[in-house]
């Protein structure tokens, strides 16, 4: 009994530290550091970069998104992609990603924030409480990748 579970877990190693490659082959040669994307958005607006970093978040619907850790602490950013195009695996979170994408902004209005910060809440599994909750000139206006390829390591 032993025996097998220690063979089960060995062969379980080798599947999550397999790299994985979703949507597009990666183009770029090097990387653009999260917080200078996001110290300086509208410099990269509209433009293809890489980043890398730890999968902090995945979407637990549909694996349409994940959110990917900065070089600052405390901070990520979104690589959002179409649904069903790729599909982030749940095992992802945790592990380093190199991703490529569009940068992208979206601008709500106050209402149309709520309803984004309660589904984003939703994706999450987390309670959402929006009588509450106060719209911030930061939920107004998100950036975020439109995700073109990444590798999962």
């Amino acid at each position: 009994m032993v025996k097998r579970y220690l063979i089960c877990i060995f062969l379980l190693s080798f599947v999550f530290a397999e790299e994985i490659e979703l949507g597009e082959k990666l183009m770029l040669d090097s990387t653009t550091a999260v917080s200078a994307i996001l110290e300086n958005p509208e410099d990269f607006l509209g433009k293809h970069v890489q980043i890398n970093g730890v999968v902090v978040d995945v979407c637990s619907n549909r694996g349409c998104w994940i959110d990917v850790s900065s070089d600052k602490p405390n901070e990520t950013i979104q690589l959002k992609v179409e649904d069903d195009v790729i599909v982030f695996p749940l095992t992802a979170k945790g592990r380093e990603v190199i991703a490529e994408g569009i940068l992208e902004k979206l601008t709500f209005s106050e209402d149309e924030a709520l309803i984004f910060k309660k589904h984003e809440a939703e994706e999450k599994d987390e309670e959402f409480d929006e009588v509450n909750y106060k719209i911030t000139d930061a939920d107004k206006t998100i950036y975020r990748l439109r995700g073109l390829g990444a590798i999962i390591k």
